[in-house]
């Protein structure tokens, strides 16, 4: 399992086209898919699934089984709305399989748009992406409470008072934390002025080649050339790049993103391999 550091942020997991994406921020107590789920991620409370390919959501019957025989209560897993339905049957099918009842979980469905608050501080949006089958992508950020500027000048023990007389003196701001992009043709620049100022992005990047152009449109996958495109556009620290094809091997992989960029963007660059 790969452990990249980025920032205050822990990413850990892995992620290969069509054998599973998995990947956890133990510090904002979230997973982003779940096509395996390691017994280290069992007590993470919040599930974000892009979409119901089996790479990507396949891990959620162990993650959803240990939690309940651990008698730990159902995290939260939020998933495309076209999909719950299907996916409920499946897990209760599997489910009675296993033990004879139904296990116990909460499926919360979301569509591009969306604003989920799943912690006292931090919320997540929910943007559109174009793949085979229903796809979306996630913004987390942070939410903190900032003085109003109109009170700017005021000394701590005249906002004290104002606070005393009933006057509210703060205002929310969001600040982003991470975004997440699963598979997806297009990136969505224009679903949320916060998104390129993510100082974490996830984005796939499943073919590399120039050759493979055509097999990327065929299975409606980002590659390398539209990377390149819009880097200038990305103000993120950090670029974490996955679910690269198995027809490169790590060397190539390595050698043909370095090609593409300057300095400066390979220092932004992270890889998944």
């Amino acid at each position: 399992m790969v452990r990249l550091k980025c920032d205050d942020l822990t990413i850990e997991g892995n992620s290969v086209s069509g054998v599973s994406t998995y990947l956890r921020i133990g510090e904002l107590d979230l997973i982003f898919d779940l096509g395996r789920c390691p017994i280290s991620f069992i007590g993470t409370n919040h599930v974000f699934i892009s979409h119901f390919h089996l790479d990507h959501y396949f891990g959620l019957p162990i993650y959803i089984s240990q939690r309940w025989m651990a008698k730990i209560a159902p995290g939260q897993i939020f998933v495309p709305a076209d999909g719950v339905e299907q996916l409920s049957q499946i897990l209760n099918q599997i489910s009675r399989l296993e033990c004879g009842s139904i296990w116990n979980y909460e499926l919360t469905p979301v569509q591009p748009g969306d604003r989920i608050e799943f912690r006292n501080n931090l919320v997540a949006y929910v943007l559109p992406l174009r793949h085979r089958v229903t796809s979306v992508g996630y913004l987390v950020c942070e939410v903190r409470q900032k003085l109003k500027p109109e009170f700017h000048h005021l000394e701590g023990s005249e906002i004290a008072e104002l606070r005393r007389l009933g006057v509210k003196v703060t205002q929310s701001i969001e600040l982003p934390k991470v975004a997440y992009l699963g598979d997806t043709n297009t990136f969505p620049l224009d679903a949320h002025p916060l998104l390129s100022t993510s100082p974490i992005l996830i984005c796939e990047c499943t073919f590399i080649q120039p050759d493979d152009q055509q097999r990327a449109e065929e299975t409606m996958h980002f590659c390398l050339d539209q990377l390149v495109e819009i880097i200038p556009a990305l103000q993120s620290r950090h670029i974490v790049l996955t679910h690269f094809s198995r027809r490169y091997d790590e060397a190539t992989i390595r050698k043909t993103i370095a090609s593409h960029f300057t300095p400066a963007d390979q220092d932004r660059l992270k890889l998944i391999i």
